[in-house]
């Protein structure tokens, strides 16, 4: 699919340092998910400016606070229909900010209105210690969310209700904790079946890194009972999950597509906060109670640094208790001894 998708943001496609600015990250081979969500939060932005009669190549840091208090849902000048999570808001000043470092590499501007977080490197022992410039908007860092037991249940039993290629993506999302681009992105040349090995191309992950992981033996015979209907609706070697539906038969399955069919698996199992991204931190998290090393995991999940890794992994309160008991019981009973049984 040929990028950028200029429907998908027109006041870009309309803007020349907009269109300019997008065409050069997609020459330079970023993925088309960045490419996206760079068109849409720039698209945003250049709305915003329009509605509110602010030349968006010249704006300034006011004009860009306002921006942020519009994304957040506290004016009432132009109504949105809900506030954008810190992640979103995050992501379109990321988009802003970029845009306008390519107007200043073209000679257009003289400042960056969009500050950006940054420890200073003339004190590294502050540094350490957290001294930093911190960015227009404060980054929240939130524990990913995971499913209870009985969630999981539910929801896997709703999955099991699927057809052959959604139960099939479901699967070799868990097992290979894989993201939703790095999902729709497999091509049949991918698989290693003998070996029960996928393999994920780096132009499809999102740290541009290539890495292998792997899929459970009873998936075996579901996978060869798919690849037999894919051949039948192309016998090509390309995209491994195609649609199956009229209007758009042969055609590679979207991520959007797949984040619907995840949705709508939550909503009929009556599980809030259900995404395709769980499917990763689950996985992640049940190679940790598991007993995997931490730089196996990071290895495994393709993360270049083991502390995102550690963002990822979530042990439960149940976990923590057990694990609390188990090694410093002792002196926690030591201690209630002395507080609550004395005379």
């Amino acid at each position: 699919m040929p990028t950028p998708i200029w429907s998908h943001y027109p006041l870009v496609a309309a803007e020349p340092q907009g269109r300019s600015w997008l065409t050069l990250l997609d020459n330079l081979g970023r993925s088309p998910a960045t490419v996206e969500a760079y068109g849409r939060g720039l698209d945003q932005f250049l709305r915003y400016c329009r509605a509110h009669g602010i030349d968006a190549p010249a704006a300034t840091l006011e004009h860009v606070s306002l921006f942020v208090r519009y994304l957040r849902g506290e004016t009432d000048a132009t109504p949105t229909t809900s506030p954008v999570s810190n992640a979103t808001l995050q992501q379109r000043l990321t988009a802003v900010r970029l845009w306008y470092d390519h107007l200043l590499y073209q000679g257009l501007r003289e400042r960056n209105p969009v500050p950006r977080g940054r420890y200073s490197p003339s004190d590294r022992h502050q540094a350490d210690h957290g001294a930093s410039q911190r960015g227009l908007v404060r980054r929240l860092v939130r524990l990913p969310y995971v499913p209870s037991e009985a969630d999981w249940t539910r929801l896997v039993a709703e999955a099991a209700r699927e057809g052959l290629r959604n139960r099939l993506m479901f699967a070799l999302a868990y097992y290979g904790a894989l993201r939703r681009e790095e999902l729709v992105g497999l091509q049949v040349t991918d698989l290693d079946v003998a070996h029960r090995l996928v393999r994920i191309r780096p132009e499809t992950s999102k740290g541009s890194r290539a890495r292998v992981v792997c899929y459970a033996a009873p998936a075996t015979p579901a996978l060869a009972a798919y690849l037999s209907r894919r051949r039948v609706l192309d016998p090509r070697p390309g995209p491994m999950f195609l649609s199956e539906s009229d209007r758009n038969r042969r055609q590679p399955v979207s991520k959007w597509t797949w984040s619907k069919v995840v949705e709508r698996l939550a909503r009929q199992a009556g599980v809030e906060g259900f995404s395709t991204h769980t499917l990763r931190h689950l996985r992640l998290t049940h190679l940790a109670r598991a007993g995997w090393r931490l730089h196996e995991i990071a290895t495994y999940a393709g993360h270049r640094n083991v502390q995102t890794t550690v963002q990822y992994i979530h042990l439960s309160g149940t976990d923590m208790l057990a694990r609390m008991a188990a090694t410093v019981g002792h002196l926690d009973r030591k201690l209630d001894s002395l507080l609550f049984e004395g005379p």
